[in-house]
This record gives C-alpha cells, structure tokens and sequence, in this order.
C-alpha cells in the first residue's frame, strides 16, 4: 500500500486536500469541484464520509467514495486521480507505520 501511495504522489494523480464536502447532494456542485482537480474520474478517500457527498457522487460514473478504511489498493490503482483528505492521510500514515 506505502508503494502505491508513492507511485501516485510520483505520478501526480494523488490530491491532497484539507477537506472535501459538498454543502448540498447535487452532482453538478461535486462535477464542478472535481473539474477544479482537473479530474473526470476520482477515488475520494476521507476519514468520515458524509450523506451529502455520497449522494452527489452516486450518479457520476467513475466516481467513487469511500473511507480509509475501505479503500483498496485495486481502486487506488484503477482511478485517475485520488484525492485524500489530510485525515484520511494521516490515517494511512498511522497503518503503514
């Protein structure tokens, strides 16, 4: 899993952000922010995922969100970009060590 995590930083499809939500369950909101990512397909990693952002997601083919502690290292490879909340990654971190 460290391997991969590296590879994806390497290769620039790991996005760290502070934070990641959506104030409503609209699709065309989490469309527009992952286009800000320069991202048409995503793996949402996040230490709690909240009802508004899996609902937003739901619709979006490859689009996927989960928590840390189901992600897996087939979706970390299989998705364009992965972005990772600072908890998710710290959370990761605490795992790997």
């Amino acid at each position: 899993m460290r391997a991969i995590l590296s590879e994806l930083a390497r290769q620039g499809r790991l996005v760290a952000v502070k934070e990641f939500s959506v104030t409503e369950p609209k699709t065309k909101t989490l469309i527009a922010q992952l286009k800000g990512f320069g991202a048409n397909g995503a793996l949402i990693v996040a230490d709690s995922v909240d009802n508004n952002l899996m609902l937003a997601a739901r619709n979006i083919p490859g689009v996927h969100v989960c928590t840390v502690a189901h992600a897996d290292p087939v979706a970390l490879v299989r998705h364009e970009k992965v972005i990772m909340t600072q908890s998710a990654l710290k959370k990761f971190e605490e795992m790997l060590v």
